[in-house]
C-alpha cells in the first residue's frame, strides 16, 4: 500500500452512473479523502497509471471494462497488488463476485448502501478504525445518573 504520510487518503472511484460518481466525489471529499473519478474501468486503470490510490471504490458493472477485471487486473500489477478495493453492486453476491474476493482485500457493498458504511469500509481497509471492534456509545443522560 503506498505511503501516505501527512498526506489524506486517497479514494479512486470506478462508476459509469455519472450522479452516483459525482455524489461518492462530493461526499469522499467531505470526509477529508482526495479523490480521483472514472467513468468505467478502462479510465479507471488509466488513473491508476499516473495517480496511485490508497483505496479504490469500484463498480461491478461497467461498460469497456468490469470493476471485476479492473480488481484482477490491480491485483496483477506490483504498485497496487495490496490497494483495498470496494467493490460497489446492485447484483446479487455471485460466484464470479466470490472468486475475485479471494484475491484478498477486496470488500462487497450492495446497492444501495449507506454512505456511512461506506466510510467506515474504507477507513477501516485503510487501518484507520478497528474493523472487529465495536464502537462504545454512552447513552447515559446527564442528571440522570443511579
Amino acid at each position: 500500500m503506498p505511503e501516505r504520510t501527512g498526506r489524506a487518503a486517497r479514494v479512486l472511484i470506478a462508476e459509469d452512473d455519472d450522479s452516483l460518481r459525482r455524489l461518492l466525489e462530493l461526499r469522499l471529499q467531505a470526509d477529508g479523502f482526495e479523490t480521483q473519478a472514472a467513468a468505467d474501468g478502462v479510465e479507471a486503470m488509466s488513473v491508476v497509471d499516473r495517480w496511485l490510490p490508497d483505496v479504490v471504490v469500484c463498480d461491478v458493472m461497467m461498460p469497456r471494462m468490469s470493476g471485476l477485471s479492473v480488481s484482477l487486473e490491480l491485483r496483477e500489477r506490483d504498485a497496487t497488488a495490496e490497494v483495498p478495493i470496494i467493490l460497489l453492486t446492485a447484483r446479487c453476491f455471485d460466484e464470479d463476485i466470490q472468486q475475485v474476493m479471494a484475491l484478498g482485500g477486496i470488500e462487497y457493498i450492495g446497492k444501495p448502501f449507506d454512505f456511512m458504511h461506506l466510510i467506515a469500509t474504507i477507513r477501516a481497509m485503510l487501518g484507520e478504525v478497528p474493523s472487529s471492534e465495536p464502537r462504545r456509545i454512552d447513552l447515559t443522560l446527564e442528571g440522570t445518573r443511579r
